[in-house]
């Protein structure tokens, strides 16, 4: 836990510290760091990655309290059950807070995946952080100070504005990390089920018992 708070707050350091010639804006800066301070430090477990949310500011409630979050959990809901050959074991944790002055939303969840029957299952920890409400994509050179890798993928168009960085060196079992606009215009809008901007990673839980190392690197 201690690792993933120190590479939260270096790397919000950073994106602070950048060159003014970058002029992130605000809000921009903002996002990834609420992003940072509730769902890196807590990463590896579910209840720890809660508990980070609400230390960090954010306040649980029902995905009722906006119609796209509760419709895109009642998605999720469906979607990881869906396939009988997998079974899912899906809980999730839904989070509001204020971020310069606008409503966003927070999702921890946990899906325990049953590969091969008899033998463990896989867990993994998502965390994801939406602004439904937005209206443009925002600069995303401050996860590229978070993550500590460059984006390895993207798609920009009219429907879409998409990135993709490759797991961080500094969050042993954190997979890929993705940020994704899409316009209230979008073809891809019923497909995805909301419009708005979302940040998101997911990491799997470690074996009870087992070491993690303090970096990949």
């Amino acid at each position: 836990m201690r690792t993933g708070a120190v590479a939260a707050t270096a790397a919000t350091a950073l994106v602070l510290c950048g060159s003014p010639a970058l002029a992130v804006p605000a809000y921009d800066i903002a996002f990834v760091s609420e992003f940072a301070d509730a769902c890196v430090p807590g990463r590896l477990g579910y209840q720890s990655t809660r508990d980070a949310a609400v230390a960090a500011g954010w306040a649980e409630v029902e995905p009722s309290v906006n119609a796209e979050l509760a419709a895109i959990m009642a998605r999720s809901e469906t979607e990881a059950t869906a396939d009988p050959e997998l079974p899912t074991v899906f809980a999730y944790t839904t989070f509001a807070k204020p971020i310069e002055g606008l409503d966003h939303y927070l999702v921890v969840s946990r899906s325990e995946i049953t590969v091969t029957e008899g033998e463990d299952p896989w867990v993994l920890i998502g965390c994801y952080l939406y602004n439904m409400d937005a209206s443009a994509p925002i600069d995303p050179e401050p996860v590229t100070a978070l993550i500590g890798n460059p984006i390895a993928h993207s798609q920009i168009d009219m429907h879409i504005t998409s990135y993709v960085w490759g797991p961080p060196c500094p969050m042993p079992r954190t997979g890929d990390t993705y940020m994704t606009f899409i316009p209230e215009v979008s073809q891809y809008r019923e497909q995805v089920g909301i419009s708005g901007l979302v940040l998101k990673f997911s990491t799997s839980e470690p074996d009870p018992g087992e070491i993690v190392p303090d970096t990949y690197c």
